[in-house]
């Protein structure tokens, strides 16, 4: 209990009322003069006074990849004009879910979190009662070609920045803008447009890096993509690719690669040097070779099941050596289409949520309706019965978007709402390096996302921002 400074009766943290003298009690976070037996999470080492951690800004902390909470060096008192204090949704933790909690913001991090409802405390914070809400971390969609008729690989530097908006308004707070195989000339563009983009600043997500589905895969299993553009890296047309991997290392998070194509097994050390991260797909690859594929530093599958053979008991192919392995982060396209239900649950059944990626693959024609068309990669698409086709009816990406796969997740599927943020925020952060990203926890980043009880998105907050507001 804490003590009235009026008349010293004892109180309990959540009230705003002394009930026996009537006098206005301070905020939780006004008196740091907390006794050691007080049950109000302030001196109990569970959740550190909002007003008494470090500077968010000063990178003095952090989440660690082993999901250690950042400890915050450099002591810094917030004032309440500084902090925003959602309270009273339900809070979905990693590890748990918290019935009505409190998370508390400043400087672009997440400073506390509560395990209970907390009032105005009417000093100048800026106070939102989210009672009756949802509560989660911003979702991240790590394979994502566009929306709203843009895409990636005709997008201007304003085009990369409406899709950082549009993106916001579904959820999404971070995202890897998906390119298709192109010639050199086309990829230069895109990622000069890219980082144009992300050094002027973005209104809504953040744009974390390309995903390049890249010139270096299957002939056999490209799917959308257009054959004229696809290569060995070894081969001569491949060296001004490269050469601009090189160059934009920075811009460039993901790239996918066949590990059959010849000098694929040599190029996936040279990528990872560069710290871009690898993927398998778009490939025939046997069980042996995926399994060195993954051997030389490959730790993705790009839209497991898709563009690549089907499991066989006798020949598991790079599915077989995905699941196996408990080092391999998986995509895979939750729109209903792409993947049965029944093999969607049997594959996070296998590999658990903390190593399934769950991805819109989305086109720019996600917010069309049927009927519309457009172009991917200079090949014509229709979006038929809610599913992008090239002319010879091959399915060409989704028309989806990761709000829609987690309601698809929790509604249809049958999965717990937790575990679906799981697969649409925090193992996309993780398999990206980011945990400072994709978790609801003191010293991550301040995105996030409100639902409702239907699971739509009401806001979305990027470092601590506003960006979207339904």
């Amino acid at each position: 209990m804490r003590t009235c400074p009026a008349c010293g009766a004892g109180y309990d943290v959540t009230e705003a009322v002394c009930a026996a003298c009537g006098a206005e009690l301070p905020a939780p976070y006004e008196n740091a003069d907390f006794d050691d037996e007080t049950d109000d999470g302030y001196d109990s080492g569970d959740f550190p006074n909002p007003r008494d951690v470090g500077d968010g800004e000063s990178g003095a902390g952090g989440v660690f990849a082993d999901g250690s909470v950042w400890q915050l060096a450099g002591e810094r008192a917030f004032a309440p004009t500084q902090l925003t204090i959602l309270s009273g949704a339900e809070v979905l933790l990693a590890e748990q879910t918290l019935e009505a909690g409190t998370v508390v913001l400043a400087a672009g991090r997440i400073v506390a979190i509560y395990d209970h409802a907390l009032p105005n405390p009417q000093d100048g914070s800026t106070f939102h009662d989210l009672t009756g809400k949802i509560l989660a971390p911003g979702l991240i969609d790590v394979h994502v070609h566009g929306m709203m008729g843009i895409d990636t690989n005709e997008a201007s530097v304003e085009d990369f920045q409406r899709l950082s908006g549009e993106a916001a308004k579904h959820g999404i707070t971070a995202l890897c803008p998906t390119s298709v195989a192109c010639a050199a000339g086309q990829l230069s563009t895109v990622l000069h447009n890219l980082q144009a983009a992300r050094t002027q600043g973005l209104p809504g997500a953040r744009l974390l890096g390309l995903h390049m589905e890249s010139n270096f895969i299957s002939p056999e299993y490209k799917g959308a993509q257009p054959p004229t553009a696809i290569f060995s890296p070894d081969d001569t047309q491949a060296w001004p690719t490269r050469t601009l991997i090189d160059e934009y290392a920075r811009e460039i998070a993901i790239v996918t690669v066949a590990p059959e194509v010849p000098g694929v097994l040599d190029l996936i050390p040279w990528l990872c040097e560069r710290d871009i991260r690898v993927s398998l797909g778009h490939s025939a690859a046997n069980y042996e070779q995926a399994v060195a594929g993954f051997d030389a530093g490959a730790t993705h599958v790009t839209h497991l099941f898709n563009a690549m053979p089907p499991l066989h008991h006798r020949a598991p192919g790079l599915v077989g050596a995905a699941l196996e392995r408990d080092d391999v982060y998986t995509e895979i396209i939750c729109d209903g289409m792409h993947v049965h239900p029944a093999v969607l649950s049997t594959v996070f059944t296998a590999k658990g949520a903390e190593r399934v990626m769950v991805i819109s693959d989305a086109l720019r024609g996600a917010g069309l309706p049927t009927g519309g068309e457009f172009t991917l990669g200079g090949q014509h698409i229709t979006v038929q019965d809610g599913v992008a086709r090239l002319d010879n009816g091959t399915i060409a990406g989704s028309i989806t978007t990761m709000d829609s796969i987690v309601r698809l997740l929790v509604a249809q599927i049958g999965w717990d709402l937790g575990e679906a943020v799981l697969m649409a925020a925090t193992t996309p952060a993780d398999g990206l390096g980011l945990p400072q990203l994709g978790r609801l926890a003191p010293g991550a980043l301040a995105d996030l996302v409100v639902f409702d009880a239907a699971l739509e998105v009401t806001t979305t907050y990027v470092n601590g921002r506003v960006v979207y507001q339904r």
